[in-house]
């Protein structure tokens, strides 16, 4: 390496050096913060809004009010409820998706009390991951095997083609028909 070449190389490390340092110290800054943004959300589930509580914005008014009609009418029906969140990736980390589900549920705690029939639908459209946590009682009624079929059959062939309405509505519509052939 010349003379020329070393001093030019030496000045871009120089240059570069600070800013990388600077550019790294920011970047843990916000990792740090989106950690304990997500660590505030896991100690403060929030009390749902509704039967849909849709965190990532992925349905507009309309789908949501259709969604929240379905389960009501099948709450009426038959004393099962059914919750639906969306999970933004702000809330929790892929790894911790399942977990975080799974609190929610046990904080939203849906279904009859006593009866534990609740089921909670949760997927998150950007992690690309979904759950659906069966309550006690509707365990008694349909296997997790009968579960995964719906969300292999009716959701996720929607969601593959980025339509998370039809890929919801028709899990929970699949879901309910299958509740009440078991009932």
């Amino acid at each position: 390496m010349n003379t020329k070449a070393f001093w030019i190389l030496s000045i871009l490390i120089m240059l570069t050096g600070p800013f990388s340092t600077e550019a790294q110290e920011q970047k843990e800054t916000a990792k740090g913060k989106l950690e304990d943004y997500r660590k505030t959300f896991w100690d403060n589930i929030p009390k749902p809004k509704g039967w849909v509580n849709d965190y990532e914005r992925d349905f507009n008014e309309q789908q949501i009010a259709s969604l929240e009609y379905v389960i009501l009418k099948f709450d009426k029906e038959s004393s099962i409820q059914i919750a639906i969140v969306t999970i933004d990736t702000m809330m929790t980390s892929k790894k911790k998706f399942n977990d975080l589900a799974l609190r929610i549920a046990n904080s939203w705690k849906p279904g009859e009390k006593g009866k534990d029939n609740g089921i909670l639908i949760a997927f998150s459209r950007k992690h690309r991951l979904i759950r659906i946590c069966n309550g006690y009682g509707i365990e008694k009624l349909i296997s997790d095997k009968e579960t995964k079929e719906v969300i292999d059959r009716h959701i996720i062939p929607n969601f593959k083609k980025d339509d998370y309405y039809a890929g919801t509505f028709t899990g929970l519509t699949e879901l309910i028909k299958l509740l009440k052939t078991k009932q």
